[in-house]
């Protein structure tokens, strides 16, 4: 058996949930919540940041 072969499961770095609260905070000119996530993702926070920017779209007042 190869290592190859082997399965890791997934590392989560924040869930869905996590990220839309993120979002509907940073619409609101909140961005603790968004620091928290991005801080605990560590090497993917950038994933993690652009995920939370991505959705914050769909909060966003537009004219």
């Amino acid at each position: 058996m190869g290592l190859s072969s082997r399965k890791t499961a997934p590392t989560v770095m924040a869930t869905a949930a996590e990220i839309d609260a993120a979002a509907k905070a940073i619409a609101n000119n909140d961005d603790t919540l968004a620091n928290q996530l991005c801080d605990r993702a560590g090497a993917d926070s950038r994933r993690v940041a652009m995920a939370i920017l991505a959705h914050s779209v769909d909060y966003t007042p537009q004219d």
